[in-house]
């Protein structure tokens, strides 16, 4: 089947006939019909695939000893390889482990934006992180408005971003790097 007909196909489909009428109208078989399909999912798993492998992977947490307590920020920075490109921690003095959690997430986008990164996935253990800035739970903590708005805008220098809830098991780098920062005290830079 040529270019034009599987357009013509798709367009008619789109247009609202169901399958039926697009097998009677283009005098096609389920079979052929079944394959038109698979191209398309296999031409766009391709292309998800591709656009997958430009992101660089960032993995955040904060941690707080207390609540508040002396609190530390961790994050590291994989390229579309895989490869750990960098990686920071900081002590935060006393905080939330809210406080934290942003802090470390501000400290990921300095790493890497630092890096020249511009399409970036987020990955992060907290999921009222995850979720008031994906904008299914708002911002009720007055104290953590200014960061959540200060996260959105940080996040703006980017082409393309995505943040998703990780289990805290797949977040163990940037946690020991949170826990790290607390043991060491160091204070702020």
């Amino acid at each position: 089947m040529g270019p034009r007909k599987r357009a013509a196909v798709f367009a008619a489909l789109a247009q609202g006939l169901d399958l039926p009428q697009v097998i009677a109208r283009f005098g096609l078989t389920r079979e052929e019909l079944q394959e038109l399909f698979q191209e398309a999912a296999d031409h766009y798993g391709r292309q998800e695939g591709r656009q997958e492998q430009d992101f660089w992977r960032l993995y955040c947490d904060g941690a707080s000893r207390g609540n508040p307590g002396p609190a530390g920020a961790g994050c590291a920075l994989y390229n579309p390889q895989g490869e750990l490109a960098a990686q920071a921690s900081e002590f935060l003095g006393e905080a939330t482990n809210n406080v934290a959690e942003y802090r470390a997430l501000l400290l990921g986008l300095k790493l890497a934006r630092d890096q020249g990164v511009t399409r970036l996935r987020i990955f992060a253990d907290s999921q009222l992180l995850v979720r008031q800035l994906t904008g299914r739970y708002r911002v009720k903590s007055l104290h953590l408005l200014p960061l959540w708005q200060q996260v959105r805008k940080e996040l703006q220098h980017f082409e393309a971003c995505a943040i998703d809830h990780v289990p805290r098991a797949e977040n163990r780098e940037a946690d020991a790097l949170a826990n790290e920062a607390i043991d060491h005290q160091s204070p702020p830079g």
